[in-house]
């Protein structure tokens, strides 16, 4: 049921979405992005054990897109480095989302929240 044409996988993680929350404790990072225009706030979060990020989630208020966009990230972050999680990029985003055009700003959202926690 996706009554308002959101691709198959914004779908699936905007009405899943995993990882969603927020972590604490030592080794915890956190990034953040905002894009006034549209009100979307996007927090990602992710624990580190050594240099691998074993554990991420993600926070996000806006469109389900943008919500969709934390929760692939959250997801992707888990087992790679801070440096192999700052190589990823808005059009890896919206490819891997099926993002249209209309919504790009939530695969840059998504980019901004990357560099923010990777301090990039």
């Amino acid at each position: 049921m996706n009554p308002f044409g959101y691709s198959d996988p914004v779908w699936r993680l905007f009405t899943e979405t995993p990882r969603a929350g927020e972590l604490a404790g030592p080794g915890t990072r956190t990034g953040t992005a905002e894009t006034p225009v549209n009100r979307s706030r996007l927090q990602l979060q992710a624990r580190l054990a050594g240099e691998r990020i074993e554990d991420a989630r993600f926070r996000a208020y806006g469109c389900p897109t943008a919500i969709a966009v934390g929760a692939w990230l959250a997801e992707r972050a888990i087992g790679r480095s801070l440096v192999e999680l700052s190589a990823i990029r808005a059009p890896e985003i919206r490819q891997a989302l099926e993002i249209p055009e209309t919504h790009l700003h939530c695969a840059l959202l998504g980019e901004d929240a990357v560099k923010s926690l990777c301090g990039t």
